[in-house]
């Protein structure tokens, strides 16, 4: 999957703008933070480990060192992302809580296989604009709903970008730049929505922003045998050729079934046996 042109990323921020401007207004990011720690008591920063939420949270930090974060431990990451969080978290000194989902990747290609690409829906039906993978419910929204829950939390603050995905860049043009999410129960407030790739790039080398090492090869650093994403063969095949070699084993030509069925009756451990942070 080759990254998007500086012109496409512009092209997608521009159409976001437009209509988060009707809807909450532009703000620059640490404006938009303040903002959310005024008008929340209990806020926390949702961190994958991902270059977006890192600068998300340097940002947070000069504004409220002691403000909460949240990441999701859920076994799939890249070897180097969970490294990199262990290591972060100790060196900028986080109020961090790490959670862990119910089931294991593993268990939800059990269930009901691997993720498929993510389908557009019709949201004049009442649909989400795309359909959310069994995965990423379980291992990503689920933990963040239970955490919610658990502490009280009335708003997230995010790295999402409009640059990233032409569905996002859609989303903040419906929302604008923060609002209330119905399912979740609380607010998402996204700081840096409109900066293009650039624009991330020079904060990180401007405020010496330690970054994963994982982005020495990949454009995305999320699960590593995600499957929902156009150009999961060609990126984890440059990453991790024992990773690729072990998933399209699991995959295989004779199907999910089979491929599962392979998996539990020999025993095959996933080669990704990552440490818990």
């Amino acid at each position: 999957m080759k990254p998007k042109t500086e012109a496409q990323e512009l092209a997608q921020i521009r159409l976001a703008m437009r209509g988060a401007e009707k809807q909450t207004g532009i703000y620059e990011a640490q404006d938009l933070i303040r903002l959310a720690l005024e008008r929340h008591d209990k806020i926390a920063v949702s961190w994958s480990g991902g270059r977006c939420s890192t600068v998300v949270l340097h940002i947070a930090l000069q504004i409220c060192p002691t403000i909460k974060v949240m990441h999701t431990d859920h076994g799939v990451h890249y070897p180097e992302t969970v490294k990199y969080v262990r290591a972060l978290a100790r060196k900028w000194n986080l109020n961090l809580t790490i959670t862990k989902p119910e089931k294991t990747f593993w268990e939800i290609v059990e269930e009901k296989g691997f993720p498929k690409p993510r389908v557009p829906m019709d949201p004049k039906k009442g649909q989400a604009a795309v359909r959310t993978p069994a995965c990423c419910r379980w291992l990503k929204e689920k933990p963040l709903a239970d955490f919610r829950k658990k502490e009280g939390i009335e708003a997230f603050i995010t790295g999402m970008r409009a640059a990233e995905a032409r569905i996002r860049a859609l989303s903040m043009y419906q929302k604008g730049q923060f609002y209330f999410v119905k399912r979740l129960k609380a607010w998402k407030y996204n700081p840096i929505a409109f900066w293009p790739t650039r624009e991330l790039v020079n904060y990180c080398l401007s405020n010496d922003v330690p970054i994963s090492p994982v982005y020495k090869t990949v454009n995305r650093s999320g699960c590593w045998p995600c499957t929902a994403f156009v150009g999961w063969r060609n990126q984890l095949m440059r990453t991790n050729l024992k990773f690729y070699n072990f998933l399209t084993k699991m995959m295989g030509e004779k199907g999910d079934q089979w491929a599962l069925e392979h998996f539990y009756n020999t025993r095959i451990e996933p080669p990704c046996k990552t440490e818990r942070a």
